[in-house]
């Protein structure tokens, strides 16, 4: 598969033009769209500090249900 990835933004009628596409004319294609999340949104990370390491975890603390 001949990937290629562009960015830009859904006009004001709600359509979306791409251009220069590295692809002959008639070729078949897929087109997938994904909202992509603001800049702004983006979790900085935090630093973790662990007190005991080494120490062995409590058997209740290993539950996947939480």
């Amino acid at each position: 598969m001949n990937a290629h990835r562009v960015e830009t933004v859904i006009r004001q009628d709600r359509t979306v033009v791409l251009m220069d596409l590295p692809f002959r004319a008639g070729e078949p294609v897929e087109i997938m769209i994904c909202h992509r999340a603001s800049k702004r949104r983006v979790i900085h990370c935090v630093p973790v500090k662990y007190l005991n390491p080494t120490e062995p975890m409590a058997r209740e603390d290993w539950s996947l249900s939480q």
